[in-house]
This record gives structure tokens, C-alpha cells and sequence, in this order.
């Protein structure tokens, strides 16, 4: 995932700007989402992405005090893909477990090349958060994947109102 020819300026600004794409996607399915549910776990994500954003900036301020931060045309997000008008939610979310799934991977081989103790730990945290962001949304693709209609309707209900437990 890495290329071996980066330096790692150029690794931690596709790092900073894949985290500004995936605070994007979020924010573009909850433009697509009626589900409170659904919405509150995408806005946690959100911010999530918002959150490692800044923790990548302050990395890149205390390795490079020197350079300017310009975040570079590369992401690991599938930009093209995920503003494309006619994308259905199911497909979007498809899109950011894979996102999620390459970030977790990219901030792995990241802290395994990094020298610096703080570094190292802060990749490998943010990895590991990456793989549960991963986790939610397959969660929320197996909800969409059983019933088509749950992130349509503003509160949706598994049926529970249909079981009677009584005599």
C-alpha cells in the first residue's frame, strides 16, 4: 500500500487528506440517511475522521516544523467514485468499509516504517480505529443488506411491534 518511493511527508499528507475524504463520504451519506439511528453513528464517524485529521496535523507540525502543510492530489478514498451523482447508499457504504479497510492497512505499514516512538503509537491507534469504524459500517451494510428500507425511514423497527409475548 505504501510506496516504497515516499517519503514520509509524502505518506503522512495522503494520510492527512484520505481523513478529510472520509469525513466527506460520511457527511455525503448523511445527506442520504432518514435513520436517527443510522445518522448518529455516521456523525460519530464523521467526527471521528475529523478528529484523526487533526491528530495526523500535529504530527506532521512536530516531524516537519519546516514545511508548509499541501495536502497532495492522492487519497486512499475513491474520490470519483463516491461523488458520483447516481450512488445509491448501500454502494457509498460499501465504498467507505473499503476505505476504511486500506486506511486500516496504510497506517499499519506507516507505523511499522516510522522510527518515532510517538508516531509509531499514534499510527497504530489510529489503524486499529479505522478497523472498527470498519466493523460499525459492516454492521450497518448486514442492517441494509436484511431490510432495504432501514436507512429510508427516520425510525425503523425490526418488527418487534409484530411479537407478542403475552398469553
Amino acid at each position: 500500500m505504501i510506496d516504497p518511493n515516499w517519503t514520509a511527508l509524502e505518506a503522512l499528507g495522503i494520510a492527512i487528506k484520505s481523513e478529510v475524504h472520509a469525513a466527506e463520504v460520511y457527511g455525503r451519506l448523511l445527506g442520504m440517511v432518514k435513520n436517527r439511528a443510522l445518522r448518529e453513528r455516521l456523525a460519530f464517524l464523521k467526527g471521528e475522521e475529523e478528529r484523526h485529521r487533526r491528530l495526523l496535523e500535529e504530527l506532521y507540525k512536530k516531524s516537519f516544523p519546516e514545511v508548509e502543510l499541501a495536502l497532495p492530489e492522492r487519497s486512499l478514498v475513491p474520490m470519483e467514485l463516491v461523488m458520483k451523482e447516481e450512488i445509491t447508499v448501500p454502494e457509498l457504504l460499501k465504498l467507505a468499509m473499503e476505505a476504511e479497510r486500506q486506511s486500516e492497512r496504510f497506517y499499519q505499514e506507516m507505523a511499522a516504517k516510522t522510527k518515532d516512538s510517538s508516531g509509531k503509537t499514534l499510527l497504530a491507534y489510529l489503524g486499529k480505529m479505522e478497523h472498527g469504524h470498519y466493523e460499525l459500517l459492516a454492521s450497518e451494510a448486514e442492517l441494509i443488506a436484511r431490510f432495504p428500507d432501514y436507512y429510508k425511514a427516520e425510525e425503523f423497527h425490526l418488527g418487534e411491534e409484530l411479537i407478542h409475548l403475552g398469553p
